[in-house]
C-alpha cells in the first residue's frame, strides 16, 4: 500500500541585487504572443517591517483503506508527524490507528524525519490512521545579502563548515530525481551567469508553474521523471521532482518537503474542509522543495502554487526525493487477488492562540 500525495483515490539577464519587498522581473520567449505570470515576490526580511503573527492550526489526516476481502496482517510506515523547524513548533502530536494496532512505534531517520510503524495482526476488511497534531508556525523572511549573492557562491565549496555533512546527499541524483533528464534544460535557461539566487528561485517557481498542467490524473506514484518531463502534467509530487532536479543539475542542494497546506475552517468539522484561496493541493498531502542558501540556510519554494513557502504551510518531513518520505506505505498479507480502495482526507484548520494551547 501507498498513500500519493494530492491525487485522488488511487489516490539573464543580470538583473543586479535584491531589493526588499521587490518582485524579479521575469523573462519571457521572445516567441511568447503572452507574457507568463509574474515571479513571486522573493520574502526578504528588512529592518523596519514587524513580523507577521505567527499562525496556529490544529491539523488532522485521515488515512483509510478499504479491503474486497479480509487480511490477515497490515505492517505500515507512516511519515504524519509534523517536525520541529526554526519556522514551526509542534504543540502536540499523536496517531490513532483503527483496528488497534499489535505493534505502534516511533522511529526517527537519517535526516531527523518522525515517523510511525504500525502493525495489525488480525483479520480485518478496512484500515483507519489517523493523525492529529497542533502546530505553530511562524513568518519566513530572509536576508537581503545572502538571497542576492550570484547562485554559483552556493555551491557545497561554499557551504562552510557549519552545514551539516548529511547536506551533501541533497545535491547528487537519488533513485526518484536521476541525473541527464530534461530538466537540466529548465536548469540553464533559469541559473544564468552570476544571477542572484533569490531571482533563480522565483523564476524556476514561476517557470514550472507555468509550463506544467496540474492535472491529478495524468501521472501515478510510479510515474518516472522523465514521464512528468514529456507530458508537462503531473500533481505537487511531479512539480517538486522537477524543480529538485533542476537545482541539482546547477550542483546545488535541494531536497523534496511533505507537508499539508492550510484549509479553511468549517462547521462541519477538519475533514469537510476546502481548500483556503487558490491554493491548489489542500485536499491531501501537499509537496514542495526546498534549497540551501549559505548565510541563510533552506529555502523553501512552491512551484505548484507558484510561491515562497509560508505560514499557509506545515511540514511534516523531508528528503532525497518523495521516496524516502511517502505519507503511508506498508505490506499488506491477504488472499490472492484482493483488492482496495484508498481515501485521503486532510483539515490544516487555524485556531487562536488561546484555543491551540488550551487544547
Amino acid at each position: 500500500m501507498s498513500e500519493q500525495t494530492d491525487r485522488p483515490e488511487q489516490s539573464e539577464d543580470g538583473r543586479g541585487p535584491l531589493r526588499p519587498g521587490a518582485a524579479p522581473a521575469s523573462a519571457s520567449p521572445a516567441a511568447s504572443p503572452a507574457a507568463p505570470p509574474p515571479a513571486p515576490e522573493i520574502p526578504l526580511r528588512t529592518e523596519t517591517e514587524e513580523p507577521a503573527e505567527a499562525a496556529h492550526y490544529r491539523v488532522h489526516h485521515l488515512t483509510s483503506y478499504r479491503y474486497a476481502k479480509p487480511v490477515s496482517r497490515n505492517y505500515g510506515r507512516a511519515h504524519v508527524e509534523p517536525r520541529a523547524t526554526p519556522h514551526q513548533r509542534v504543540l502536540s502530536h499523536e496517531v490513532v490507528v483503527d483496528p488497534a494496532p499489535a505493534r505502534l512505534t516511533a522511529h526517527t531517520d537519517f535526516y531527523g524525519n518522525s515517523s510511525t510503524y504500525l502493525l495489525v495482526d488480525e483479520r480485518h476488511e478496512r484500515l483507519d490512521v489517523h493523525s492529529h497534531a497542533r502546530v505553530t508556525v511562524a513568518e519566513r523572511r530572509y536576508p537581503l545579502e545572502p538571497m542576492s549573492r550570484p547562485w554559483e557562491l552556493c555551491t557545497p565549496e561554499n557551504w562552510g563548515p557549519l552545514l551539516p555533512a548529511s547536506s551533501i546527499d541533497f545535491v547528487h541524483s537519488s533513485p526518484r530525481i536521476p541525473g541527464g533528464t530534461a530538466a537540466r534544460e529548465i536548469s540553464e535557461r533559469v541559473f544564468t551567469p552570476e544571477r542572484p539566487i533569490g531571482e533563480c528561485l522565483a523564476e524556476l517557481t514561476a517557470l514550472i508553474h507555468t509550463e506544467f498542467t496540474y492535472d491529478s490524473r495524468a501521472t501515478t506514484v510510479t510515474s518516472t521523471l522523465e514521464d512528468v518531463l514529456a507530458a508537462r502534467h503531473g500533481v505537487c509530487q511531479d512539480f517538486s521532482h522537477v524543480g529538485v532536479a533542476a537545482v541539482r543539475a546547477a550542483g546545488l542542494a535541494a531536497r523534496y518537503v511533505s507537508g499539508y497546506l492550510r484549509t479553511a475552517p468549517s462547521a462541519e468539522g477538519a475533514l469537510v474542509t476546502q481548500p483556503a484561496g487558490e491554493m491548489i493541493g489542500s485536499a491531501a498531502s501537499h509537496a514542495w522543495l526546498s534549497v540551501l542558501v549559505p548565510g541563510t540556510g533552506w529555502v523553501d519554494i512552491d512551484p505548484t502554487n507558484r510561491t515562497f513557502v509560508d505560514q499557509r504551510f506545515v511540514t511534516t518531513a523531508w528528503g532525497r526525493d518523495y521516496g524516502d518520505v511517502p505519507p503511508l506505505k506498508g505490506i499488506v498479507v491477504g488472499p490472492p487477488g484482493a483488492t482496495s480502495t484508498l481515501e485521503v482526507a486532510v483539515g490544516v484548520v487555524p485556531v487562536t492562540p488561546e484555543a491551540s494551547s488550551a487544547e
